[in-house]
């Protein structure tokens, strides 16, 4: 029997299949034959991979509609709105993620600077660019590998199923990281100049950053770019450099146990004080609370997502 998607307006907590979420920080959900004729834009409290493994519809992410066929992902980012309209059945496998209460695995090399770029590591840290991801995927059933042998590991929950998850999800973000760097993320909405002064952000954030020359990079004067980027992203140069370089130290905090000053200046702050100052500001914690697990968010849901 095809699974019907439910009424959008009734707001519950993300509900995957093991109820590891708040535990582990992420869980999945899978519906083999979903269908919904008619689009009701709904969110979710945390961080949504929406993965359509077999058929064909159209995501809506925001403002923006993507055709689906089985080889990409969208990725909701905190109570953004979205909905698929499908073209008969359906195959979605969910996957929730909570990284404000889990750390997300540490990556390799330069993936773990693409991480965030996917990813937002915090609902204060949305923007107009990373609330909704869309990637297209080259090797769609290496994704569906991982995704089910995530999924039986957390419904069977043998003995050691809880690290064999873990490192079978950085495996699936890896791909993920993978796909977005070499392929590119698709975006809402999108602006080739304005691009290229957030990849230099977002590539350069540990650096001394001069405005004149990110200015130069969008081929605009410092005023006009400072005013375009507030309106593109909802944030202002200033600001989305620091949110970028918070990424870094949070990301750095949960999955090191390097000294916070060392973080500090490795995320591009030089004055210590500063960076304890914007880190409370920003995320309603120090950084030595975030690194125990403090800085939860407020619940977010806008109508909870039960089926992608």
């Amino acid at each position: 029997m095809a699974l019907k998607a439910p009424p959008a307006a009734r707001p519950h907590t993300p509900s995957g299949a093991a109820g590891t979420l708040s535990r582990l920080g992420f869980d999945l959900a899978y519906y083999p034959e979903y269908q919904n004729p008619r689009k009701r834009m709904h969110g979710v409290e945390v961080i949504l991979f929406s993965c359509v493994l077999a058929g064909r519809g159209r995501h809506f992410l925001d403002d923006a509609v993507f055709d689906e066929d089985g080889t990409s992902i969208a990725i909701v980012n905190y109570g953004q709105r979205h909905d698929i309209v499908t073209d008969g059945p359906m195959e979605v496998m969910n996957l929730f993620l909570d990284p404000t209460r889990r750390p997300l695995p540490q990556l390799p090399g330069e993936l773990q600077l693409v991480l965030p770029q996917i990813v937002t590591l915090h609902p204060t840290l949305s923007n107009r660019t990373n609330r909704v991801v869309h990637v297209r995927m080259s090797s769609p059933q290496r994704v569906r590998g991982l995704l089910f042998a995530m999924f039986d590991e957390l419904t069977e929950a043998q003995a050691g199923y809880e690290e064999s998850a873990r490192n079978l999800l950085s495996s699936f973000l890896i791909l993920c990281a993978r796909e977005a760097r070499n392929t590119g993320v698709i975006r809402v909405p999108t602006d080739a100049r304005l691009e290229r002064v957030r990849a230099v952000l977002d590539t350069d954030y540990a650096e001394r950053i001069r405005l004149a020359d990110l200015a130069s990079a969008a081929g605009m004067s410092p005023t006009y770019l400072c005013r375009r980027f507030r309106a593109y992203t909802g944030r202002s140069v200033f600001e989305y450099l620091m949110d970028r370089r918070l990424e870094a130290a949070m990301m750095a905090l949960r999955s090191t146990d390097r000294k916070i000053s060392a973080i500090a200046l490795e995320s591009g702050f030089s004055d210590l004080a500063f960076f304890n100052r914007t880190f409370r500001k920003r995320l309603g914690a120090t950084p030595g609370e975030y690194r125990a697990g403090g800085s939860a968010p407020e619940s977010l849901t806008t109508g909870q997502d039960t089926h992608s």
